[in-house]
This record gives C-alpha cells, structure tokens and sequence, in this order.
C-alpha cells in the first residue's frame, strides 16, 4: 500500500437570513485542523484555495496565503 497523507479541515458557513431568496449571502471560516491555520472566507474560490495551498505545501513551513493561526485577531 502506497503511503497517504490525511488532512482536517474544520469549514464554518454563516448564511445571513433575508426574504430575497435570489441574492443569499454567506460568509465563513475554513480551519486546518492540523497548524491551526485559519481564514475568512465568503466565496467558493477562497476555500478551495486554502485547501489546496494546504495539500500543496508543507503547512508547518508554509504560511504565506495560509490564514492565520488560530488565536488571532481574525473573527468571522
């Protein structure tokens, strides 16, 4: 069996409430469970992002475009 790698994420969705159905809006947070990095996010493309920055690169030495680590001044 080849070797494999897991990754967690943690995605939290926020879907603001309004009578027009048509223009829902929403907002989150995806968090890799394993640094602790987390980012704001409020379209689709962010969150894919993230999650492929992530499967990419080392998490543990790559920051850059990771979010923040969990604690920061970032809240969604």
């Amino acid at each position: 069996m080849a070797p494999r790698r897991v990754e967690s994420f943690l995605v939290r969705i926020v879907v603001a409430e309004n009578e027009d159905t048509t223009a829902q809006r929403w907002s989150g947070r995806i968090q890799h469970i394993g640094t602790g990095f987390e980012c704001r996010i409020d379209q689709l493309d962010e969150l894919l992002a993230f999650i492929a920055n992530h499967l990419q690169h080392n998490p543990t030495t790559s920051a850059a475009g990771a979010g923040n680590p969990t604690g920061s001044a970032t809240q969604a």
